[in-house]
């Protein structure tokens, strides 16, 4: 008989301490801005997590992707009982250690996040971008919030361009630096200030270059037109 709950009423590292070293797969559903996320399970011990069509084996990506489902408290979860396949790690990672880490990576990122909406952490698109399937709410937000994060922008001033609520820009950015497709730049040190603006400088040159690519398409199209001739 499968175990069943809603991730708003037992918390995920509850969940996991009460599947212990039992064997099987955890799915967690509805989880919003991932969808379904599988957990294998096997003996106490975690053996890879299954998003989409990727599959994760490290501990910190797995940390990290779980950490969004601990931070939102929303979806649901199920745990059945079945053989799961073993996979070969440097290290093995019981599941009573992922919850502890789990624990701790929240409570860091949380602090962290606090410090994130001051106006010198900027969001800048990473370079280059993974191919990544993104759940149509958040791949929404990115079309929007794109154009501003090609040279970095604040959360704050983020909020402002696009009119929307603080709390939602910051969990959408949040997501999107969990997928890989942004990353965070302090303007506070010298080094990254200094990449900043010269991928600043690099966009600017792009979309120079593009624009005048554009203006000779135009030429050439009015040119043979009216049919002028070159002597």
């Amino acid at each position: 008989m499968p175990i069943l709950g809603n991730l708003s009423e037992f918390p995920l590292p509850e969940v996991l301490l009460l599947i212990g070293v039992r064997t099987g797969r955890l799915r967690l559903l509805d989880v919003p801005e991932f969808g379904i996320m599988d957990l294998d399970l096997s003996n106490g011990e975690v053996q890879a997590m299954y998003l989409g069509s990727e599959t994760y084996t490290e501990s910190e990506a797995m940390i990290q992707k779980l950490s969004a489902v601990v931070q939102a408290q929303a979806g649901m979860f199920e745990f059945r009982l079945q053989p799961v396949a073993s996979v070969s790690r440097p290290q093995s990672l019981q599941v009573n250690q992922l919850v502890m880490s789990l624990v701790c990576y929240v409570d860091e990122l949380i602090a962290q996040q606090k410090a994130y909406t001051s106006p010198e952490h900027h969001y800048l698109l990473a370079v280059p971008q993974p191919e990544i399937w993104v759940e149509p709410e958040l791949n929404q937000f990115f079309h929007l919030a794109r154009p501003h994060l090609t040279s970095g922008m604040s959360l704050l001033d983020l909020a402002s361009e696009l009119n929307m609520e603080l709390e939602t820009v910051h969990m959408h950015l949040t997501h999107l630096r969990l997928l890989g497709l942004l990353r965070m730049v302090n303007l506070a040190d010298p080094v990254q200030r200094n990449e900043l603006e010269v991928q600043e400088t690099i966009s600017r040159k792009s979309n120079e270059f593009l624009r005048a690519s554009r203006a000779v398409g135009e030429i050439k199209k009015i040119t043979g037109k009216v049919g002028i001739k070159k002597n």
